[in-house]
Order: structure tokens, then C-alpha cells, then sequence
């Protein structure tokens, strides 16, 4: 979705985030201050946004800095995914021939 960084910013998105790139601008994970709880209140209801928007869980929805970032969650994310199946896949495999066994 990052279309290498080309695509021309939507008005109601710079609208969106004005206030918090000239007045809110704190780091939203650091809980010791205001600037830091108004920045992660407004990136808490924008994946409440994102979320309802695409029909997922805002547990699901992970903002990230880049598409090098996205890209690398992506494929640990698969690769995890491939992991676990290859695991279920084996242990069914050796429930199948130990079934096989009490004909």
C-alpha cells in the first residue's frame, strides 16, 4: 500500500494529522507525559479506524515506519505461519501411521 512512497498525500489526511505533527507531536508509547498519552490516544482510535474499516481486530492492525519494516514483519509473520503448519502437518502425519498399525 505504500506505493514507494509516490502517492500525493490526501487532504483530509493532512487535515487528520496536522494537529498532531505541529501541536501533539509526542512519542505515543511514552506514558510519562501528555504529549505521550494524546498521541497514543489518537493512534489508538485511528487503528480502531483502519480496523473497522477493513473488517479486522485493531489487535491485528500494526503501524509501521516504512515498507522495509512492513516487508520484513510480513515475511517473519509467513515464515512462522510455513513453521507451525510443517509442525501440525508432521504430527499428523505420525498419528496417521501410528492409527495405521490398529487394524
Amino acid at each position: 500500500m505504500d506505493v514507494q512512497a509516490t502517492t500525493p498525500l490526501d487532504p483530509r489526511v493532512l487535515d487528520a494529522m496536522l494537529p498532531y505533527l505541529v501541536n501533539y507531536y509526542g512519542n505515543p508509547h511514552s506514558r510519562t507525559h501528555a504529549y505521550g498519552w494524546e498521541s497514543e490516544a489518537a493512534m489508538e482510535r485511528a487503528r480502531q479506524q483502519v480496523a473497522s474499516l477493513i473488517g479486522a481486530d485493531p489487535r491485528e492492525i500494526i503501524f509501521t515506519s516504512g515498507a522495509t519494516e512492513s516487508n520484513n514483519i510480513a515475511i517473519k509473520m509467513e515464515s512462522r505461519s510455513v513453521a507451525q503448519a510443517r509442525v501440525q502437518w508432521h504430527g499428523l502425519g505420525s498419528l496417521q501411521s501410528l492409527s495405521s498399525g490398529f487394524k
